[in-house]
């Protein structure tokens, strides 16, 4: 019975992993090629879609980062973000602005930045996720925000700021416009 079990969860996984594939396949396609116009999306992708989306599945993804896709093979510069934080003192003075807590060891780096390929969803069709999904999601940026709070013991208040990279298009480059923006996505105080 335990092999079963065992067994099952194993199908279910790779059976995860192949819908997310599959999807993540047809939006590639269907976002390439059909991009400004209508089409009936095959059955193949309608189901691939609505497993995805489903509430469990969705979750599940979420966290084991299975819904990210391979976007790193692409030629153009994947999504980023930066968080900023802004300490302020009991009357309101700046005391420091840093964009990264202190860690003790590289993990904790790697852990941090990866938790931003989930903040991508913060920018997508607010009805793709459960509302409390995006709670979920404010939630991590105000841990962060407290953590960060706990590093300086002077300061009485944290505003933590969320952008995402507007890096240059090909384009913009080859006319000399190298800068990059950034975008306010988000803003806590705490």
């Amino acid at each position: 019975m335990k092999r079963k079990l065992q067994l099952s969860g194993i199908f279910i996984i790779l059976l995860v992993v192949f819908v997310i594939g599959l999807k993540g396949t047809f939006d590639g396609y269907y976002g390439f090629y059909y991009e400004n116009k209508n089409y009936e999306k095959p059955l193949a992708y309608s189901i691939s879609e609505n497993i995805a989306q489903s509430k469990p599945v969705n979750i599940f993804t979420s966290y084991t980062g299975f819904d990210t896709g391979y976007g790193f093979y692409a030629p153009n510069v994947a999504s980023d973000f930066v968080m900023s934080f802004e300490l302020k003192d009991q009357q309101g003075n700046i005391l420091e602005q840093k964009n990264l807590p202190y860690f003790k060891n590289k993990e904790s780096r790697v852990r941090y930045t990866t938790v931003f390929n989930m903040f991508l969803d913060k920018i997508s069709d607010k009805k793709s996720y459960d509302s409390k999904y995006y709670q979920y999601l404010d939630i991590i940026i105000r841990q962060i925000a407290a953590h960060v709070m706990k590093e300086n013991p002077k300061a009485a208040s944290v505003t933590t700021r969320l952008y995402l990279y507007d890096y240059p298009t090909i384009a913009d480059f080859k006319q000399g416009k190298t800068n990059e923006n950034l975008i306010l996505i988000d803003e806590f105080k705490h």
